[in-house]
């Protein structure tokens, strides 16, 4: 009997999977499935993934490896796709596909198997990344041989075959969530002009319902890199979770843009994304009195790119890796503490501190003291 190995994340399009993959097409199947912050505990989706059929279901916590290794790197370069997509999920993908393949090593499997569907922006990412490690893998795409296009075709062939539905408001409003974001999925929101649901989001209330007065916070840098907030140093995970609360219930981190596919289709997607929006432009204080001017504006230049491969699923192409290396390198300064400000939604900058500052303040008389050697 073939063997597949299945990114699997207990959602109805996955648990479809493993009944194709095993009941219709007679494989064993063995799940994977990862914790990267999103609220779910992992333990019963391996029981649903058994219950479904699969011969093993394989669990591993990221989250420390995630904010580690993908999620800082991206802040760090200042990676934001188009007008606020901090890349949650592309960021998300590379790091599936690595342990995805490890289970399929150590299980002997003959095929990959993930659950995206059509020519949208998940296949691509996670068959770029799988392409990129493992080039003779076989991958099987369940949904598109079902040709299943959607939630209501999920919902009618979970139906047809018993398949447990916890909710099929659930299903018709997908979530997907993890520790730097979220992607809330509105069924039939397909005019821009349309105002959305009260209660779309997840993550941030609305700005009527946020504090009466600003929250202020003051986050520490240590090369770039998150460390600390309000002087408590904390681990990237913590510190990403602490800021998503705060954010959250200052109605900060909201994003409904209109944004470019890698197919060039144009889709309105709505991201929550308060730790990220906070950090982001904290680093972005920070850099703006360590950095000299050059740098600046080649690392500004440069970020739009490092966003665009993580965003198309280029996460292992050479380029990607030698970005990391120079902002890195060009980082090395960025250390210091941020001041922001949280209201209703309103993020501003009170302000800004480091060792390596390269301001140059004014005097009391209100001349600048320029540096002895200034090269123009």
């Amino acid at each position: 009997m073939p063997k597949v190995a299945l990114a699997y994340s207990g959602s109805l399009d996955t648990a479809i999977c493993v009944h194709y993959l095993r009941h219709v097409k007679g494989m064993k199947v063995y799940t994977f499935s990862a914790n990267l912050g999103q609220p779910e505990y992992l333990e019963p989706l391996a029981e649903q993934a058994v219950d479904l059929g699969a011969t093993a279901a394989n669990l591993a916590d990221l989250r420390d490896r995630f904010a580690r290794d993908f999620i800082f790197p991206s802040l760090r370069a200042g990676a934001v796709y188009e007008q606020g997509y901090f890349l949650f999920s592309a960021l998300a993908r590379p790091l599936i596909v690595e342990e995805l393949l490890q289970v399929a090593e150590e299980e002997g499997c003959d095929f990959i198997a993930h659950g995206s569907r059509g020519i949208g922006n998940d296949r691509i990412r996670l068959d770029n990344c799988i392409r990129a490690l493992a080039p003779d893998a076989q991958v099987l795409t369940p949904l598109v041989d079902l040709n299943l296009k959607g939630p209501v075709d999920d919902i009618a062939y979970a139906r047809e075959h018993g398949i447990a539905i916890a909710s099929e408001r659930a299903v018709l409003f997908n979530v997907e969530q993890n520790l730097w974001g979220n992607n809330v999925q509105v069924p039939n929101l397909r005019d821009t002009w349309e105002e959305l649901p009260r209660d779309t989001y997840i993550l941030t209330v609305p700005q009527t319902e946020a504090g009466a007065r600003p929250t202020v916070l003051e986050i520490g840098f240590e090369r770039g890199v998150p460390v600390s907030v309000d002087g408590e140093e904390l681990s990237p995970v913590k510190l990403v979770e602490m800021l998503n609360k705060i954010g959250g219930r200052c109605a900060v981190g909201r994003f409904d843009v209109v944004e470019n596919r890698i197919s060039g289709r144009k889709t309105r997607e709505l991201y929550e994304a308060p730790a990220a929006a906070i950090l982001q432009a904290a680093h972005q204080a920070l850099e703006a009195i360590t950095l000299d001017k050059e740098t600046q504006h080649f690392k500004a230049a440069l970020s739009p790119k490092y966003a665009e491969l993580v965003y198309e699923g280029k996460w292992f192409l050479p380029l990607r890796e030698g970005l990391d290396c120079l902002f890195a390198r060009l980082s090395e300064k960025v250390t210091g503490d941020v001041r922001v400000s949280l209201f209703r939604g309103n993020l501003t900058i009170l302000g800004r501190r480091s060792p390596n500052t390269l301001f140059v303040p004014r005097d009391p008389a209100g001349s600048v003291q320029f540096p002895q050697k200034l090269t123009v």
